[in-house]
């Protein structure tokens, strides 16, 4: 085997490891940024849980509005009673 052979298998062996290494480092990557997104994910679901009951402010308002406007026809009747 000559010189230039053994030069070019220590040059593939080197492109070969490097290649190794960058795909290592990717999946390295790779895989902490599916551990951020779990982590994001589950943020997400918790402010989900924690805000859903916002969705009732609509529908207490509503119910708010029927008591006041029920207190003040009472209201009305008594002081008509009243003055009557």
């Amino acid at each position: 085997m000559s010189t230039g052979w053994v030069i070019g298998y220590v040059i593939g062996g080197v492109l070969i490891l490097a290649v190794v290494v960058l795909l290592l480092l990717m999946i390295r990557g790779a895989h902490r940024a599916a551990v951020k997104a779990a982590a994001i994910l589950a943020a997400l679901e918790e402010s989900r849980d924690n805000t859903s009951p916002l969705w009732a402010v609509n529908d207490v308002n509503a119910a708010i509005e029927r008591i006041t406007a029920g207190a003040g026809a009472v209201r009305a009747h008594l002081a008509s009673k009243d003055g009557g």
